[in-house]
């Protein structure tokens, strides 16, 4: 019985006028959509190409008097994500790069400085057009399957001859789901054959199980929205009505929950701007090092004051053999403070972002377009969690240089207490071709899964809660 439900459900929506309409938004769009991506990555990693040969020369080329003279700053690039061709993320405004100086990293430009305002709008991705265009589609497909079926009578028929009900709601709703998904199948296959002829990346690494895990959530989330509408529908007994309950139910999904729900959580939890969080360690740096500087002065005072000048500079005197202990002490001891200071502005920083951001996603997801988009951004490697690793792997790096670079010159600034100032350097060696080279710790396809559980569970959860919320009224439904 449930699969002749399938079957004229299934036959019905292919011979509609609604079905070709879609095949064809469909298999036009969505290969389309990965091909215009896939070129712009393409242009993408020639440039990130280019910028990591020009960095490395660079690099190769660093002299002894450059990081004296404090000109040093090395760049570190990130590499574009592959499956950006699936969603763009964070991926247009992340740095492309970050320089690391003496002082500390800071971000270089964006992709985005290169795009036009109209890319204000959104760029047309895969995901945009599962989010905006299939998930409407979905549930309008659903909008009359039995509202409609109510108004013309044709449900009174069926359910006086003793037709299972459970049975015609599931065999309508797997019915629907196989029109809708279909096309989707076909058009995704042609979008990844057509990713293969332009050499993408489909089978390297962890690459096709993640492509494989975008169709699964994406098949996921088509079969929600249609859920959804079916809801809707055994919710009203007219099919203009579930058309009006259903284009609400789509816009609070797709418009309003979403950014309300980063907008409540900016208001509860706001959080600094960079540029001022980078100005208060700016602060610090200059306190510490005017400190250092004046007691750095007061002790060679101490100890030179009653040198000649001609004798200050010979290394092996009791003076200068006395005066190095006490520099490096005080160099070290300032070092440590920076270390911790520092440390402590940004882990503040951090803890604000996170509470910011996890207010944001416990809201959000409470929405499965959210939830949907969240997921498919870690997943391809655009979203929250690659822009932690980016960090994180921004902040090691610059350890890193730290301990085989910037700590190899030291330079001495002394405030005497008549109010003098003197600058002096000490330099060892440093073999440029054995920097630390700047690379990101991808996310496992485990580790992603993990960081996108509420994600998951929402889908699942709005997968499950308006089919029994239909199984509910359509068992209750009195056809008198």
């Amino acid at each position: 019985m449930w699969k002749t439900i399938v079957k004229k459900e299934l036959l019905e929506t292919i011979f509609s006028y609604r079905f070709p309409l879609f095949a064809v938004i469909c298999l036009l769009l969505v290969p389309l959509g990965m091909a215009v991506n896939e070129a712009a990555y393409a242009k993408r990693v020639r440039d990130y190409s280019d910028q990591v040969r020009l960095a490395d020369e660079a690099a190769a080329a660093i002299k002894i008097q450059d990081i004296m003279a404090g000109t040093v700053a090395i760049r570190g690039f990130r590499r574009p994500a592959p499956l950006s061709v699936f969603t763009q993320g964070f991926e247009s405004t992340l740095p492309r790069y970050y320089e690391f100086t003496q002082d500390g990293f800071k971000p270089g430009e964006s992709a985005s400085d290169d795009e036009s305002i109209l890319s204000v709008q959104g760029k047309v991705d895969f995901v945009f057009l599962v989010q905006m265009v299939i998930s409407l589609i979905a549930m309008l497909f659903a909008s009359d399957m039995i509202s409609g079926e109510k108004e013309s009578g044709t449900l009174r028929a069926m359910l006086a001859n003793s037709l299972p009900r459970d049975a015609l709601l599931a065999g309508k709703i797997g019915g629907g789901f196989l029109a809708l998904w279909a096309p989707f199948l076909l058009a995704f296959l042609f979008g990844a054959v057509v990713l293969m002829l332009g050499a993408f990346p489909l089978t390297g690494s962890d690459t096709a199980a993640r492509v494989l895990i975008v169709f699964l959530a994406t098949s996921l989330f088509i079969l929600t929205y249609f859920t959804i509408g079916i809801a809707v529908s055994t919710s009203t007994s007219k099919a203009r009505t579930s058309l009006v309950g259903i284009l609400i139910v789509w816009a609070a999904f797709q418009l309003i929950v979403p950014r309300l729900g980063d907008m409540v959580a900016r208001l509860v939890h706001p959080v600094r701007t960079e540029t001022e969080v980078s100005l208060q360690k700016a602060l610090l740096v200059r306190s510490l090092d005017m400190e250092q500087a004046k007691e750095l002065g007061r002790q060679w005072d101490l100890i030179f004051a009653s040198v000649p000048p001609e004798a200050r500079d010979k290394p092996d005197s009791p003076e200068n053999k006395k005066w190095g202990p006490i520099r490096d002490d005080i160099q070290l001891r300032t070092r440590e403070r920076k270390s911790q200071q520092l440390g402590a502005i940004d882990e503040t920083y951090a803890q604000e972002k996170r509470r910011q951001l996890n207010l944001a996603v416990n809201l959000s997801v409470v929405s499965p377009s959210a939830a949907f988009a969240r997921l498919i951004a870690d997943v391809c490697g655009t979203g929250e969690l690659e822009r932690a690793r980016y960090l994180e792997a921004v902040r090691s790096h610059q350890k890193a240089l730290d301990n085989e670079l910037f700590s190899k010159v030291k330079r001495t600034l002394m405030i005497h207490e008549g109010g003098g100032m003197s600058l002096g350097f000490s330099a060892q060696p440093v073999d440029a071709s054995k920097l630390p080279k700047f690379s990101i710790t991808p996310a496992t396809v485990a580790e992603t899964l993990k960081a996108n559980a509420r994600s998951l569970v929402s889908l699942l959860v709005w997968l499950v809660a308006p089919f029994a919320f239909a199984y509910a009224k359509f068992i209750k439904y009195d056809v008198r």
